[in-house]
């Protein structure tokens, strides 16, 4: 009876203290600043693509919501079946449009690859073939991605 009053207490105690933890007003003005797997809203995956979570694989940072000085960041894999060259075409055409807001793409050369800037944020969209699959990389910096 005693230890059941006890869990009941310990159980009471954390379920109210958890909410304010992640609370930053609460907190002392503080923000999580670890790496999720959480996928960009503005960087579409074409159907029939499933995120990469092994271990290091897929990764993303973000930082100060959507205003002028917000960092996000990020490398995302995601695996497939399809044919390399369309899926940069898909790319060539779903960034662009109004509902992501890219500038159009500029291929890499060498590779199965497009580049697309907004204003000094890059996104690097490589497509790379393993075995029968395929595998998209999509590299996000908000200081602006690299060709290399």
């Amino acid at each position: 009876m005693r230890l059941s009053r006890s869990l009941a207490a310990a159980i009471a105690a954390v379920s109210l203290a958890l909410p304010l933890a992640g609370c930053p007003a609460l907190g002392g003005g503080t923000v999580s600043r670890e790496l999720s797997s959480a996928q960009f809203d503005d960087i579409p995956v074409p159907r029939g693509f499933a995120i990469a979570l092994a271990e290091g694989r897929s990764y993303s940072y973000s930082e100060g919501g959507s205003g002028p000085a917000a960092i996000r960041m990020g490398r995302l894999e995601y695996v497939g079946q399809g044919d390399p060259d369309a899926l940069i075409a898909w790319y060539a055409e779903e960034m662009p449009r109004p509902i992501h807001g890219w500038g159009a793409g500029k291929p890499v050369e060498g590779k199965a690859a497009m580049m697309f800037r907004r204003g000094a944020e890059g996104c690097l969209v490589t497509v790379k073939t393993e075995g029968a699959a395929l595998r998209i990389v999509v590299e996000r910096n908000s200081g602006g991605a690299s060709e290399e």
